[in-house]
């Protein structure tokens, strides 16, 4: 949820002791955040985030550093151009529109002392970040938007400015009981208030009277909240996963916090991490979906072309059977011969090519057959590792999908990267300092079991588990390697972590799941073989149907 204007004006509020304060630094760490380095005489010094996130956008202060890319956008450079340096001078919101306008105060490449704004719309999907001259004339904008483009207006550098058209709407600070008591008269819904007064969001209008309130009293529980967010009577709180309020919702389970900047560092500190994770894993599996579509079809042209024999021994036998004919006509569609590998022979109908000679005909279809005979043998080479791809392939797809960190997610990418499923990238990527963890679940009688959830993790448990630990793994399909730390598991412990191979597995959907299970050391990797691949001995199977519900219990958090 973006803010909203309600939000906004609080935020506004608790933002005046950044007035006076000197920009001295600039960073863009997205294309969706821009942080202004604030030295303020009474804050000191401030980190203020600018998002314009169609989801996620707010203003807020941050006590951590953001990664920033090695190479700043040029729309990072004209803001360090026009703003180190600048003072604050006002930061206002117009009406209770989610708009923010940073008024400063610099000086130019001559010394003469300039007036800019810095206008901040939080609009969700059209939220921009504008910054003006003395004129109100856009000197560059975040996001451009030209003529004929889906725009409501013209979003370009040299372009005056024009705020976003207003919605008719009333003045939520200045309505009466009355007023707000005649509008609510009927209505079965709150959602009339978004309809009705500025600055109030569908979660706002939802929070501000509950189901069960009387209908003549509101107005009243309207109007109070109303004047309590003007008069800056502010109670900043957190509905989990829903979003943040200025104010206290009623018989609604919330999070109360001591400002707004807090309320929202703590909503949106996990749905920043939430969307970039997203962001990373919808990327890792388009890779790969495209890239097993691609093997898919090399492996259909393979199997197309194993299953041609007949077609290239045709092309053979009518190669020999020119060649024994004497006298064959030319000039013809087809000629029909005695086909002698047969007895007693029988006549068959060769097609030709009638602007070549009989001898001519017999050279193109032996081409023909040494050439499909060549591909049908390559064909038959690749097939083995064509699926072996497939197979990896599929693997990290399930991998993915039980990714639930950036470190595992990038992980993953490292290694597609090292197999040229993904081109790196010319900048260097800071490495992580410290390796993903792997699931862990613990049986009823103590004993540990580590699912890996990435190729990586699969090495390393096999590398630092005991050689006597049970390793265990579903037959035949993708799956996660799973390391039961025991050298001799009771049944009961042997069959749960069965089952947890095979919830994390290709065939987690299916019942009565094959699964191959033996001690760590008779688990090899071949040499040159790709992550994750192993080969092992002396194995047993038992067979488990795979259950969440059976299996949660025993999930106790991640183990390195």
């Amino acid at each position: 949820m973006a803010t909203d204007g309600f939000t906004l004006y609080a935020c506004i509020r608790e933002l005046q002791n950044l007035v006076g304060g000197k920009i001295d630094k600039v960073q863009q760490p997205n294309k969706d955040i821009v942080i202004l380095h604030i030295h303020a005489p009474n804050a000191g010094r401030v980190k203020l985030m600018l998002c314009i996130h169609a989801e996620n956008g707010r203003i807020q202060t941050i006590a951590k550093n953001l990664e920033n890319p090695e190479a700043a956008p040029a729309f990072c450079m004209l803001l360090r151009k026009y703003l180190i340096g600048c003072r604050i001078v006002s930061i206002e919101q117009q009406g209770l529109n989610r708009i923010a306008v940073f008024s400063l105060s610099g000086r130019n490449e001559f010394m003469d002392e300039v007036q800019l704004r810095l206008v901040v719309e939080l609009m969700g999907r059209h939220g921009n970040l504008f910054l003006l001259d003395e004129t109100d004339r856009i000197i560059d904008c975040l996001r451009h938007f030209g003529i004929g483009e889906s725009a409501a207006r013209i979003c370009l550098p040299n372009v005056p400015y024009e705020a976003p058209p207003e919605a008719e709407k009333r003045d939520p600070f200045t309505a009466t009981v009355d007023e707000i008591a005649v509008l609510a008269h009927g209505r079965t819904s709150f959602r009339w208030l978004t309809d009705a007064f500025h600055g109030v969001s569908r979660l706002c209008a939802e929070q501000i009277v509950k189901d069960g309130t009387p209908p003549e009293r509101t107005g009243e529980e309207i109007h109070a909240v109303f004047q309590s967010i003007r008069e800056y009577r502010f109670e900043p709180s957190v509905i989990p996963n829903a979003g943040v309020l200025p104010f206290r919702p009623k018989n609604t389970a919330s999070v109360a916090c001591g400002s707004i900047n807090e309320a929202q560092d703590l909503f949106y500190r996990q749905r920043d991490e939430q969307t970039v994770l997203l962001k990373q894993h919808n990327a890792l599996r388009t890779v790969l979906e495209h890239a097993v579509k691609r093997t898919e079809k090399k492996l259909a042209e393979c199997m197309k072309t194993i299953g041609s024999e007949e077609q290239i021994e045709r092309d053979r036998l009518y190669g020999e059977l020119l060649l024994s004919t004497r006298n064959a006509p030319g000039g013809q569609s087809s000629v029909t011969v005695q086909n002698y590998y047969e007895f007693p022979p029988v006549p068959i109908e060769i097609p030709l090519d009638p602007k070549m000679s009989a001898a001519d005909n017999a050279q193109r279809y032996f081409k023909r057959y040494r050439k499909n005979k060549a591909a049908r043998a390559y064909a038959l080479e690749q097939t083995d590792a064509l699926n072996a791809e497939l197979d990896y392939l599929k693997g990290q797809l399930l991998n993915t999908a039980a990714c639930s960190t950036r470190e595992e997610l990038s992980e993953i990418r490292d290694e597609l990267i090292r197999e040229r499923y993904i081109r790196e990238q010319s900048e260097q990527r800071k490495p992580s300092a410290s390796h993903s963890r792997p699931l862990h679940y613990r049986t009823s009688g103590g004993v540990d079991i580590l699912v890996g959830k990435n190729n990586l993790q699969n090495e390393r448990l096999i590398r630092t588990s005991d050689p006597n630990a049970i390793w265990l793994h579903a037959k035949g399909v993708p799956a996660s390697h799973v390391i039961l730390n025991t050298a001799d598991p009771s049944r009961e412990d042997l069959f749960l972590a069965a089952k947890i191979a095979a919830y994390h597995s290709g065939a987690s959907a299916s019942e009565n799941v094959p699964v191959d299970y033996t001690h760590v050391r008779y688990v090899k990797k071949p040499s040159g073989a790709r992550p994750g691949f192993v080969n092992y001995f002396h194995q047993h199977t038992l067979y488990a149907t795979p259950s969440q519900d059976a299996i949660a219990p025993y999930r106790v958090g991640e183990e390195s």
